[in-house]
């Protein structure tokens, strides 16, 4: 008789880093346009500030989702290079954007709502994951200075 594999739990963090950082955006858009007249999510960003939100939360141990981004200790700060590729990626794939001149300002492009809707509504389509993605975009939207 084979042995079976127990199912994973819920909060297995078996989900792409790209996806989970689009997630986590386009949820902190669509807040922002409901506790505001902020129709789009731009910040001030630079690298080493999202890596700090980023591994704040995660050191909260709150978000299993989380622990797809390592973060290595060994130099001066934190750092995840997973988070800093999610983020050229989603730039590279169109649906992120940095304004000039110092590309200090990100922002959420429309495809994120549609690629949000089409893939990750049902990739992360349990309820507890929703609830932490939902709960981490929050978070996320209390750290950054919009614009």
């Amino acid at each position: 008789m084979p042995a079976t594999v127990p199912a994973l739990p819920t909060t297995t963090p078996s989900a792409l880093p790209d996806h989970v950082l689009a997630a986590v955006l386009t949820l902190a858009q669509r807040e922002l346009a409901q506790t505001s007249e902020q129709k789009r999510l731009a910040f001030r960003s630079h690298d080493y500030q999202l890596q700090e939100i980023f591994n704040e939360l995660q050191m909260a141990k709150k978000y299993p989702i989380l622990d797809t981004f390592v973060f290595s200790d060994s130099g001066p700060e934190p750092y995840s290079p997973v988070l800093s590729e999610s983020v050229s990626r989603l730039q590279l794939s169109g649906l992120i954007g940095r304004e000039n001149p110092d590309y200090e300002v990100v922002f959420l492009r429309q495809a994120a709502d549609r690629f949000y809707e089409d893939v990750l509504k049902s990739e992360f389509g349990d309820p507890e994951i929703q609830k932490q993605l939902a709960e981490i975009a929050s978070q996320f939207l209390q750290r950054v200075r919009t614009v």
